[in-house]
């Protein structure tokens, strides 16, 4: 039809052909606007705390445009937020009934599903969602997702592999990726698809961390301390990555450098015994090599307090027990009392 016009009556018969479609076009256009307009209401709104207002500005966004995962994500955030995920799955179930082969609405069933811990109906509503869509990532991510939570390891990494086939290397697939191979044992895999990640996204901690760990089981020290200290430049209050780094120091005989880092992190992890008896440990050992006497006694007393933090904590601790019964025993010569 429209080679014909053309052929015939040139640019009149263009014209025709786009009158003729027109109205569907900008009809489809409003819609779309008309739901952008619902959508940044809505985020005004959640701004004010306005949630049930903000949930209904949401609603009619998807309404108007039930394909936009920007307004799906907007109103489960929302949901989820004024904990009311039951209340979110019902209404997902009744737009399910609206729109029974619309692979979105199943994909964000899903997500409420797996937001309320059920797991297997979160995986059937992700399937089903492949089964309508299956060019479309977003399922695929979360049935790796869901997948790997379950163990089921091969066919997390089938889901995640597809979906990095659709679209390579975003951070949140690679990262999956690298965690079955790590759980695998196959190290090498998991390291490219972590670098692969935070080539990406530089402050991906998990994956950051991860790479630590692959480096300290093969030996790499340095390296793996590299990783944990770039997490704590990005966030001194990362207490996973201290951790790391500490016992890394404790393992060189770095005691000055392990004590500064099991320091730091009781200022965080007020109430965990083992990290005040590793301080107390290293606070010994950097005490044993100090030659001052006067340094030695308060390294001596900073060791009783973290022995006695212990106790406080476990009292049944019989290492932290005689630790501390030995420092209370010992006499510092040269130090003042």
């Amino acid at each position: 039809m429209f080679v014909f016009l053309m052929s015939k009556w040139g640019k009149a018969g263009l014209f025709l052909v786009l009158f003729l479609i027109a109205p569907g076009v900008c009809a489809a256009t409003a819609l779309e606007k008309e739901a952008e307009l619902y959508f940044e209401e809505g985020k005004a709104l959640n701004k004010q705390r306005l949630f049930n207002e903000a949930i209904i500005q949401f609603a009619q966004a998807i309404e108007l445009n039930v394909n936009e995962h920007r307004y799906h994500r907007a109103l489960q955030s929302t949901y989820m937020a004024t904990r009311r995920g039951p209340q979110g799955v019902r209404y997902y179930k009744n737009l399910v009934q609206k729109h029974p082969n619309n692979a979105v609405v199943h994909y964000w069933l899903g997500r409420f599903y797996l937001s309320n811990k059920g797991l297997d109906k979160a995986t059937q509503a992700f399937k089903k969602a492949i089964a309508l869509a299956p060019n479309d990532e977003h399922a695929y991510i979360s049935l790796g997702h869901i997948s790997t939570r379950l163990g089921r390891l091969d066919e997390g990494l089938e889901a995640y592999l597809k979906a990095d086939e659709m679209v390579p290397n975003i951070p949140v697939v690679q990262v999956g990726i690298g965690n079955i191979y790590f759980e695998k044992g196959e190290y090498k895999k998991a390291e490219k698809a972590y670098n692969i990640a935070l080539e990406k996204d530089s402050a991906y901690f998990e994956a950051r961390y991860n790479l630590g760990l692959i480096y300290e089981k093969r030996g790499d020290y340095g390296d793996a301390a590299e990783q944990w200290q770039l997490m704590l430049d990005e966030d001194p209050n990362e207490s996973k990555a201290r951790e790391k780094l500490a016992e890394l120091y404790l393992r060189a005989k770095l005691y000055i450098d392990a004590v500064r880092e099991y320091a730091t992190l009781s200022l965080v992890k007020l109430d965990d015994p083992k990290v005040f008896m590793a301080l107390g440990e290293t606070q010994v050992l950097v005490a044993a090599e100090l030659p001052d006497p006067d340094d030695r006694k308060i390294l001596k007393k900073k060791a009783i307090e973290s022995f006695t933090r212990v106790l406080e904590l476990e009292p049944n601790n019989k290492k932290a027990r005689e630790y501390l019964d030995q420092l209370k025993k010992i006499k510092i010569p040269g130090a003042e009392e």
